[in-house]
């Protein structure tokens, strides 16, 4: 039996990005970092920080490498257009945060730029449930969004904001999930907050374009109220180079902004799956974190869509009026094809009359030629006869002409049936 070649690469597919087992009381630091054109391996700097922590390295090109070390766990994951890195520590905060295993200044020659930054803390189901005071102390205000996820099993508060060390705080209390439940838990809400600023990469571009896009419909706009008023044919032709301009610009803005948009619907649509996936139940006066991003990132993303929806609005608008120009210019040239047309009928019939009349001035030309010749014949005829050959002179001059305008008509016809076929 011949196995597949993508087999077992489909297969393990399906495994290849598992959450970290979290036992409360314990510390993660989530980070994710862009990649642009021109920067490093991240893989490079993994396979550095397990040497220098003595365990097993990531193979060539793994898109994924998790790893014991010392008090915790390490996990990299490689996407599209972004890579993450987490870090979970035993023990409670007093021991500090998890980036407290590495080795310092790794996580400072790590390449791309840094889009996500989150510590989380995950109490134990001994500890007391923090009051509103607590969370306000730890989070610095009282705008938090906090819910019971997991059927009740586990508690989740966070603010979604980025403090003063570069990055966002989350605390989750567990009630007695497994630690791979619970470790489920923490990568849904470090995965929203992914998905969410990924996708919001497509906001300032949105932003942006908007002025280009009010510009573009403004000339659409008035080049079809200029087809309106334009009658001249050298009008239409720049109403149409014009249109021509328009619909350049308008697919270079298409261009440009279609990626980011498509991508921002997709990551979008990955926040929404991974706020249904917690189960959220309402938690005293907090804000369930759907609710917190419904009222804020939504908005966002509908800006986004709006502005995708205008391109697409812009360019079927610009399509259509090209072919309404096109048709009128078609049909304007087809006037002057038929003007065209005429006139060469009337010159067609003018040389039809130019040609019978120099056909019949052939005929008369020839037939005096003829008459001519055949009359020295006749006078030679009537002295070698000794008779009067006038009459026989005076006859001929009728029968020459027909016969040579025979002769020519039958060569004329002739030729035409030649043209025909």
């Amino acid at each position: 039996m011949r196995d597949h070649e993508l087999r077992y690469i489909l297969n393990d597919e399906l495994h290849g990005r598992p959450g970290l087992p979290v036992i409360a009381p314990a510390r993660v630091t989530h980070l994710a970092f862009t990649l642009r054109e021109g920067d490093g391996d991240p893989l490079a700097q993994i396979r550095l920080l397990c040497d220098a922590l003595g365990v097993k390295p990531p193979a060539d090109g793994a898109a994924h490498h998790s790893a014991e070390i010392a008090g915790g766990q390490i996990k990299y994951e490689r996407h599209g257009e972004f890579y993450r890195v987490s870090v979970v520590s035993e023990g409670g905060p007093d021991q500090g945060e998890a980036l407290t295993l590495l080795p310092i200044g790794w996580i400072e020659n790590l390449p791309g730029e840094r889009l996500v930054g989150i510590h989380t803390r995950v109490m134990s189901r001994d500890e007391r449930e923090p009051t509103t005071e607590d969370l306000v102390t730890l989070f610095g205000h009282e705008d938090i969004a906090g819910a019971r996820v997991s059927s009740g099993l586990a508690t989740v508060w966070t603010d979604f904001r980025i403090g003063p060390d570069g990055y966002t705080r989350m605390l989750v209390q567990d009630h007695g999930l497994s630690p791979l439940r619970l470790g489920r838990v923490v990568r849904r809400i470090h995965e929203i907050e992914t998905y969410r600023m990924m996708a919001l990469l497509a906001l300032p571009l949105a932003r942006k374009v908007q002025g280009e896009l009010a510009g573009l419909e403004r000339a659409v706009s008035k080049v079809t109220a200029d087809m309106l008023s334009s009658r001249e044919s050298q009008e239409d032709a720049e109403l149409l180079a014009e249109l021509s301009r328009i619909a350049r610009d308008v697919e270079e803005v298409s261009s440009r902004t279609s990626y980011r948009f498509a991508a921002a619907r997709a990551y979008a649509a990955l926040v929404d799956k991974r706020i249904a996936e917690l189960g959220e139940e309402k938690l005293q006066s907090f804000q369930r974190i759907g609710v917190f991003l419904d009222r804020r990132f939504s908005p966002a993303m509908a800006t986004c869509q709006a502005v995708a929806d205008r391109i697409r609005s812009l360019a079927e608008r610009s399509e259509r009026a090209s072919n309404l120009l096109r048709t009128r210019v078609d049909i304007a040239l087809e006037a002057q094809n038929q003007q065209v047309l005429k006139s060469m009928e009337k010159r067609g019939r003018q040389q039809l009359r130019l040609q019978e009349t120099v056909e019949g001035l052939s005929v008369v030309a020839i037939s005096y030629y003829m008459i001519g010749i055949l009359g020295k014949l006749i006078d030679g005829l009537g002295a070698y006869m000794q008779a009067d050959m006038k009459i026989v002179s005076l006859l001929s001059v009728p029968l020459v002409v027909l016969a040579v305008w025979y002769a020519v008509r039958r060569l004329r016809n002739r030729i035409m049936r030649s043209d025909d076929a």
